[in-house]
């Protein structure tokens, strides 16, 4: 296990007092906590007080300073396992949904209103931009993405945590007529982020996609991911080259770290990594990776 948790407040804190140059190191996460609601007992998984304790035992022995996550009710839920006195919480913006459907695997149940946001450990500067809502297109389901810029040292790092349409996961539904509707939204999905990642570039701002694609964008030639990422304006796929570990009876990654703007630079090398899951777990494994956003200079 990494113990450097707090460390990196002690060097932000440090950075702030001192005339020396000091490294600004972030772990940054992603996880689908999977229908994680404010109450007991409610939604798609109906979690009891012990679930609760040990997601939020996972998240610290994750050590992140910052979590995009995906799949939570609100900001109730978020702060079950995010506690006040450790993290800020940011939500999307995106109206919540009514009970919808049935849950697949506990058809007494609805599905609730699923969010995206991201918890940001106290201490750490970042500022709040609007949410990507274009990816919510017209349908009230589908979620639209948190957008916070996070400072540290001299430097910017925007981070945008998705959740993108299900039920285009690979080249088995591209072509089945049955997920035509869903291969359409999600194309649309890509659209905006290139278009969103063309925007951060041209501003020479580094930045992080993360989150739930819904996607196995390191397939060799998937269309997403040559969408996204083009030879004149190429991106950087931190899932590609590691070996999925989090479920065995599927292939490969949907949950990604995308970087580009300079991003690049920032990234640690080597540090990408995949928790494995571990007693009662969301139906999605944490990633998480370092970035080094540069010294600190102090007059």
């Amino acid at each position: 296990m990494f113990v450097r948790g707090y460390a990196v407040l002690a060097l932000l804190v440090l950075s702030a007092a001192s005339p020396m140059a000091v490294a600004d190191d972030l772990r940054i996460a992603a996880w689908n906590l999977e229908h994680l609601d404010d109450t007991d007992g409610e939604g798609c998984v109906g979690r009891k007080p012990a679930d609760y304790a040990a997601l939020a035992r996972r998240i610290r022995e994750l050590e992140a300073d910052i979590v995009a996550f995906q799949e939570v009710e609100n900001a109730a839920a978020a702060q079950r396992v995010f506690p006040v006195s450790e993290w800020r919480i940011e939500m999307s913006h995106r109206p919540p949904t009514r009970p919808g459907r049935s849950c697949w695997h506990k058809p007494d149940a609805r599905l609730g209103h699923l969010a995206t946001g991201f918890a940001v450990r106290h201490g750490i500067a970042y500022r709040r931009n609007p949410d990507l809502q274009a990816l919510g297109s017209r349908d009230t389901f589908q979620r639209w993405a948190t957008d916070i810029t996070v400072t540290a040292g001299d430097r910017d790092l925007r981070l945008l945590s998705v959740h993108l349409r299900t039920g285009c996961w690979g080249t088995g539904q591209d072509g089945d007529s049955r997920a035509r509707e869903a291969c359409a939204t999600l194309r649309g999905q890509i659209e905006h982020l290139r278009d969103w990642a063309d925007a951060r570039r041209t501003q020479g701002t580094a930045f992080v996609i993360l989150g739930d694609f819904n996607r196995r964008l390191t397939l060799a030639g998937d269309w997403a991911w040559r969408r996204l990422s083009s030879p004149a304006a190429p991106l950087r796929l931190l899932t590609r080259g590691v070996p999925f570990r989090c479920d065995p009876r599927y292939p490969e990654f949907i949950d990604h770290m995308v970087i580009g703007g300079g991003a690049e630079a920032m990234s640690v090398t080597g540090s990408f990594r995949e928790v494995p899951a571990q007693g009662p777990h969301p139906d999605h494994c944490a990633i998480a990776a370092e970035f080094r956003l540069g010294l600190s200079k102090q007059d």
